[in-house]
């Protein structure tokens, strides 16, 4: 059985260690025939972007004529035309995710290390040069070219190349938006797009010596003055028909991969990574099924893969209006919006735009009903809420209709996440359970009891059984709730409430409601603090 590719990128190391691959190496094929000039593919992080950079740079590349004849043999690429183009043209590779420093200055010094890098790989040049052109080449070898050559250096590479070979350069840019993105969290935005827009203009405006250039990132920055001055620039988003299924896997390669591992693609494999929709076609995230073949265990894997600075600073920052449309999204509901693929990092400055926020995240096509796609992306925006409530929990509508929140989505940490902020303002003195009763439906009266939801206390009844119910008007999920106040050991008093929701059938009147979803909850209280089970 095949290893998995876990945390590799190299196309290269991949083949030679004959890790698991799912072909892609069609995307050639469709590169060469479309003849775009400067081609922009934003999509997702984590779905396959870095490694079709370099499977792209193992085909063309002239460096790797030798050792790479063999490499793409029986992949599809080999059985097409276009295979005479394999080692065809010199490739200049640039990879932007590294430059995330927090000041631009910094940045600066780490582009420089980047060209110096970018250069020594290709001292072989030096034999062709004249003296005039080696003393521009070593002045990025020591960095101590000035800023107009550094913004100019990939041009000149590009003219050296193809003297050197007699053939144009191929550019490849991956995560080409890191550096506008961290400008913008960090407050250097406009040195850093002014600087880079330079670097793009010389070495893709009418570039004599350039065959083509394909760059990768997360987010679209059409509007942006990056590409002010290009014209020739076709960006290929998710909505587009061309390469939707360059990257991720579609429903056919997730079940062959799943398969391979002994694994099969049920509803519960759907529930956590589906919902990607790439203009009508399927897909699912490559980095949460390839781990999900490893562990075996249906958990998110994506949410945990990088920072989320700008979503944070977003939904944090947003107006309470919009934060009710993302607790929408979170309860699986669809919200409206209009797709704007002109929006750029400065409009996010208008927090109280909805359009603006929700366009950060690439839904789709003009005007649309959006949803969070799977368990998967509703786990980082919850995670992302609680990363909030936990640097102000002030007790505000907002923290208690997160708390109704985890209640509606069987999400308890939640619940107890923010029940223990909610406590402390309580005086416990004289409280007695029935006074919890009454707080909580309450709480739940407040955010719950609209067309969708009815909130009951039987103990009020005098019924003697649960102490809440809540319960959808569509029956699509009741919830039955016990509650106990204790000073001894919370999480053990909880666990008994537990079986007693259980061993007196409390949640038989929502099962003969036909009720879909019943979720049952034990609350533990002991003075300021809870225990959810």
């Amino acid at each position: 059985m095949k290893m998995l590719p876990i945390g590799r990128d190299n196309f290269k190391d991949i083949m030679d260690n004959d890790l698991y691959y799912v072909d892609k190496t069609n995307i050639i094929e469709e590169i060469l025939y479309n003849k775009n000039y400067v081609s922009l593919f934003p999509r997702p992080r984590r779905f396959g972007k870095s490694l079709f950079i370099s499977m792209i740079d193992n085909f063309f590349n002239i460096e790797y004529k030798d050792i790479n004849k063999n490499l793409f043999d029986g992949l599809k690429i080999s059985k097409s035309e276009y295979y005479s183009r394999l080692s065809s043209n010199p490739v200049i590779k640039l990879d932007f995710k590294n430059l995330k420093q927090d000041n631009y200055e910094d940045m600066y010094e780490s582009y420089k290390g980047m060209i110096r890098k970018l250069y020594s790989d290709k001292r072989y040049l030096l034999e062709i040069l004249n003296d005039d052109e080696k003393d521009l080449y070593n002045s990025f070898l020591y960095e101590n070219a000035n800023k107009d050559r550094y913004q100019k250096a990939v041009y000149t590479l590009t003219e050296m190349l193809c003297k050197y070979y007699g053939k144009k350069t191929i550019i490849l840019i991956d995560e080409y938006d890191v550096p506008i993105q961290q400008g913008y969290l960090e407050g250097f935005y406009k040195d850093i797009v002014s600087f880079i827009r330079e670097v793009f203009s010389s070495s893709l405006k009418g570039n004599e010596y350039v065959e083509f250039a394909i760059m990768t990132g997360v987010l679209r920055v059409s509007k942006e003055s990056l590409f002010s001055d290009l014209n020739n620039v076709k960006v290929y988003s998710i909505m587009d028909d061309a390469f939707n299924e360059a990257f991720g896997f579609n429903t056919k390669e997730t079940e062959e991969i799943l398969s391979y591992y002994d694994l099969e693609l049920n509803e519960d494999v759907k529930n956590m990574y589906d919902g990607y929709n790439f203009n009508g076609t399927e897909i699912y995230n490559p980095w949460s099924i390839i781990n999900y073949c490893a562990d075996k265990k249906l958990k998110p894997y994506w949410t945990n893969t990088s920072g989320n600075s700008l979503v944070l600073k977003c939904i944090k920052g947003c107006t309470e209006d919009i934060k009710i449309v993302f607790e929408k999204l979170l309860l699986g509901e669809g919200v409206e919006f209009i797709y704007n693929e002109k929006v750029t990092y400065l409009d996010y400055n208008d927090l109280k735009s909805l359009n603006n926020i929700l366009n950060l995240f690439e839904f789709g096509d003009i005007y649309l009903t959006v949803k969070l796609p799977n368990g998967e992306t509703r786990g980082l925006f919850r995670n992302i809420i609680l990363e909030i409530l936990n640097d102000d929990y002030k007790i505000d509508t907002f923290l208690i209709r997160q708390f109704c929140l985890g209640i509606l989505n069987n999400d308890k940490e939640l619940i107890q996440f923010t029940l223990n902020r909610i406590l402390p303002n309580i005086s416990y003195m004289d409280s007695s359970e029935s006074f919890y009763h009454g707080y909580l439906l309450g709480l739940f009266s407040m955010f719950l009891n609209n067309k969708r939801f009815i909130v009951r206390s039987n103990r009020e009844s005098g019924l003697g059984r649960f102490d809440l119910m809540i319960k959808a008007t569509d029956n699509s999920v009741g919830m039955i709730i016990e509650l106990k106040i204790t000073d001894y050991d919370m999480d053990e008093v909880a666990l008994k409430a537990l079986e007693q929701i259980n061993s007196k059938k409390y949640k038989q009147e929502l099962i003969d409601s036909k009720v879909d979803k019943i979720y049952e909850y034990a609350i533990a209280i002991g003075r300021k603090e809870c225990s959810v089970k």
